[in-house]
């Protein structure tokens, strides 16, 4: 059953709890139109893998919270670099 969440941030701290994120971007990247973006993807232990977009003030939130929750010191298996 489908869940809903309020943001991405939220859906990431859910997630993160029972699994491992395993890509996101490097840091906040910005469109050609000029609007933030931020991706992060979480994969369960199960294979089945969540990937959580974010835009505008969203973006930075959830990028903030990814890297707050890896490690600087841990390396992901790979990194997306926008």
């Amino acid at each position: 059953m489908p869940t809903a969440y309020g943001s991405s941030v939220e859906a990431l701290h859910d997630l993160q709890s029972l699994n491992d994120i395993t890509d996101i971007t490097t840091s906040l990247a910005v469109l050609q139109n000029g609007i933030e973006y931020s991706f992060v993807e979480v994969t369960c232990s199960d294979g089945v893998q969540y990937g959580l977009q974010a835009y505008g003030n969203e973006a930075l939130a959830l990028n903030k919270a990814a890297h707050e929750i890896i490690p600087i010191e841990k390396e992901l298996p790979a990194m997306l670099v926008l």
